[in-house]
């Protein structure tokens, strides 16, 4: 397939542009691809994509100024294609990852929540009260209030209805969920 401006084909266009690239523009497309890719599989501000875009427009501008052979304008979208073909191969390969579930089992994806499982700073902890017995101070349907050790909470009744007054003891807490059978 033969280009109508100077009787070069594609391939030999495609050697011309990255066969007399310099070091600074190569390593400008190179890095530039890479942070393309990262941001890919790391998405966030745009940073990295936005400094990728720039470098990689940077190297293509770089050789395009130096170049001395070849059409510049079939060197540009053979530059541009050439990066767009490695971050699309690199989109399928997370997509692909992600579907198999092998990327989120990496470092790259983040598993967890910012705030620690379990009870925080914020959260009282009212595990010691399994076990202890209380008073019903309203009825609880499902949920009321109950007097455990002198204190008031917020408690969940196991069953539907107790009524007030009546006898209770604590059976589970999850989290400030505090659960209570009548006795």
């Amino acid at each position: 397939m033969l280009l109508a401006s100077n009787g070069l084909t594609f391939w030999e266009e495609l050697q011309i542009a990255f066969g007399e690239i310099g070091i600074l523009p190569a390593i400008l497309l190179i890095l530039g691809t890479i942070l393309i890719i990262v941001e890919i599989f790391q998405p966030g501000f745009g940073v990295f994509g936005i400094t990728g875009i720039i470098l990689v427009a940077l190297g293509i501008g770089i050789r395009l100024f130096t170049s001395r052979n070849g059409n510049l304008l079939i060197q540009f979208f053979v530059m541009v294609l050439s990066v767009t073909i490695v971050v699309g191969v690199a989109l399928i390969v997370m997509v692909h990852s992600m579907k198999k579930g092998r990327l989120s089992r990496t470092s790259l994806v983040q598993n967890s929540t910012a705030v620690p499982s379990g009870i925080t700073k914020g959260t009282e902890n009212f595990t010691d009260l399994v076990g202890k017995s209380g008073v019903a101070e309203t009825v609880l349907r499902p949920s009321g209030n109950a007097t455990i050790d002198g204190k008031l909470y917020s408690v969940v009744a196991q069953s539907s209805l107790i009524e007030s007054g009546k006898n209770i003891v604590v059976i589970s807490v999850e989290g400030v969920k505090i659960t209570v059978k009548e006795i």
